[in-house]
C-alpha cells in the first residue's frame, strides 16, 4: 500500500512540472469585467415597473473605483407610466452609463421618444441623470409632436420632457403636414 501511494504522488509531482510551453497570462481588469447577453432588465417601484433596459451585451466593470455599464451592441430603454403606457423611448447602438456621475453617454444612430411624440435623432447624446438635462455638441434633428415640424440644427440642450430645450447653432426647420 506504502509504494501505490508513493506512486501516486510522484505521478501527481510529474504531472505538474512545466512543459515549457508559453504560460497563457490573464489581464486583471478583464478578470474582473461582468458580461451578460441578450439581456432585459425591468426595474419597478412598489410593484410598478418604471422602466425596462434591453440590450444583445452588457458589460459592467469599475474604472477608479466608479461603477460603469457599456452597451456595446446598443440599448433600448423604455419608461412607464402609472398605466404601464410607455412614455418615452431612448435607443443607441452604443452606451455607456456612468453610475457615481449620474451620466448616461450615447453614440451612434440616437433617438429619443418623449411622451409627446418630439423625436430627437443625432449621432452622441448625454444625459445628465442628477440634473434631469440632455445635450449634444452634434447635428441633430428634432421633429415635434403630431404637427411634425422640424428643426435641424449642430448642439442642442433641454430638460428630459422637452419642456425647456436651447439651440446651439439653428440650421433650418421644416414645417410639417397638419394632422
Amino acid at each position: 500500500m506504502r509504494y501505490f501511494i508513493i506512486g501516486i504522488v510522484a505521478l501527481t509531482l510529474w504531472s505538474c512540472q512545466d512543459s515549457g510551453g508559453e504560460i497563457e497570462r490573464y489581464d486583471p481588469a478583464e478578470l474582473e469585467k461582468e458580461v451578460a447577453y441578450d439581456i432585459e432588465m425591468i426595474y419597478s417601484d412598489s410593484a410598478m415597473v418604471e422602466f425596462r433596459v434591453q440590450s444583445p451585451v452588457l458589460e459592467k466593470y469599475t474604472n477608479e473605483g466608479v461603477l460603469v455599464e457599456e452597451f456595446p451592441a446598443g440599448f433600448l430603454i423604455e419608461y412607464f407610466d402609472e398605466q404601464q403606457n410607455v412614455i418615452f423611448k431612448l435607443s443607441s447602438n452604443y452606451a455607456k452609463r456612468v453610475s457615481e456621475e449620474g451620466l448616461l453617454i450615447l453614440r451612434d444612430s440616437v433617438t429619443y421618444v418623449n411622451e409627446k411624440k418630439d423625436i430627437l435623432e443625432t449621432n452622441a447624446l448625454t444625459i445628465d441623470e442628477l440634473n434631469n438635462s440632455i445635450t449634444t455638441n452634434k447635428f441633430f434633428r428634432l421633429v415635434q409632436g403630431p404637427a411634425k415640424d422640424t428643426i435641424y440644427g449642430r448642439g442642442f440642450s433641454a430638460n428630459s420632457d422637452f419642456t425647456s430645450f436651447r439651440v446651439n447653432k439653428y440650421i433650418g426647420k421644416r414645417k410639417g403636414i397638419q394632422p
